[in-house]
């Protein structure tokens, strides 16, 4: 069936109208507790006993709604945070802490990056060095070794710079989008990139090639980190781990290519940098069972999901959480960081 979407003018329902009062009053309520120096103090004083690992993706220079990330301003403010109240260790330290239950110092926070995008290098690396912190990035590893970006973003950059004001699609199911603003792009990209996320791994590379054919673009470049910018961060403090060869769905795949994606990719990576991979992270938090007897096959000593999986007793080394990091302003970021949000939700479903 062939549907025609059309974006029309945003109404604010009343659904949108409570999410965004809920979002204004936490922004507020962030920002009286961190200016007033109260997150600080609860930060100090009484600090989350356990660590955090904390996971981002991409650190921009400016807005732009088709590849969102951190504003490097908020991205330095967060660090500066961090590095004022918690101790900042190299994640494998604290791995190995907590797989091994050795204490580690109360407000512990490890940084990781998921991709490999150059702005990791441009813009985040400065800031890391700057203030002496350790961070992890994971490879999409062919991503680096060939320059293209991960299929997500490149269907972003599709649409993104394409001429076209109209898309019909046959893959993964036949569509047509109309493309004649910025409004319209964003909404077939978020529909796109959810499609693409449910469908077979094969159906939805053939999906991006009909989009790489359609939309006309001519190849992103100089978007990905390099093995020689990786290269350079690996000898002052920053560390690499394994996100797969190409960012497929893991749960979506073959197992035999599972397997591949997995275990190739942490040898790529060990030839091109010369040192150990011992961590993984599963693209999109996803998990499944076949890509956990991967990557213990492939000889990982630890592999990370998503918010879903922090606070496991025990920790399954095989599915150590990570918290995403807060897009807001450095007040949330701080309130989040610190334990501060989650002991209001606490202290808000008691007395509910």
């Amino acid at each position: 069936m062939v549907s025609l979407l059309r974006t029309s003018p945003t109404v604010a329902t009343p659904g949108r109208r409570r999410r965004s009062m809920r979002a204004l009053a936490k922004a507020l309520l962030c920002g009286c507790f961190y200016y007033s120096g109260l997150t600080g103090l609860i930060a100090r004083w009484f600090p989350r006993r356990r660590p955090i690992i904390l996971c981002a993706h991409r650190i921009v220079s400016g807005e732009d709604p088709f590849f969102p990330g951190i504003l490097q301003e908020r991205f330095a403010a967060d660090v500066a945070y961090l590095t004022r109240h918690h101790r900042v260790l190299p994640l494998g330290e604290v791995v190995e802490a907590v797989l091994n239950e050795r204490p580690l110092p109360r407000g512990t926070v490890a940084i990781t990056f998921d991709d490999g995008f150059a702005d990791n290098f441009h813009l985040a690396y400065p800031i890391l060095q700057r203030d002496a912190v350790p961070a992890t990035i994971f490879l999409v590893s062919e991503c680096v070794e060939t320059g293209r970006i991960p299929w997500p973003e490149r269907v972003a950059y599709l649409l993104q710079g394409t001429q076209r004001t109209r898309l019909e699609i046959s893959l993964p199911e036949s569509r047509v989008f109309s493309l004649s603003s910025q409004a319209e792009r964003i909404e077939a990209l978020t529909i796109l990139q959810t499609l693409l996320k449910t469908c077979a791994t094969a159906v939805r590379r053939r999906a991006v090639e009909e989009l790489e054919e359609r939309l006309s673009v001519e190849p992103d470049q100089a978007m990905m980190l390099t093995w020689d910018q990786c290269r350079c961060m690996a000898q002052t403090g920053i560390g690499f781990g394994s996100h797969t060869l190409t960012h497929p769905i893991l749960a979506r795949t073959e197992t035999a290519e599972v397997k591949h994606e997995i275990a190739t990719s942490k040898a790529l990576i060990e030839s091109q940098l010369g040192r150990r991979v011992d961590y993984f992270a599963y693209p999109d938090d996803n998990v499944c069972r076949t890509a956990l007897d991967a990557v213990e096959a492939a000889g990982f000593e630890a592999a990370f999901a998503g918010a879903h999986h922090v606070g496991q007793t025990p920790v399954d080394r095989l599915t150590v959480g990570r918290l995403p990091w807060d897009l807001g302003p450095v007040s949330v970021f701080a309130a989040e960081v610190s334990g501060l949000l989650n002991g209001l939700r606490e202290l808000l479903a008691f007395l509910s």
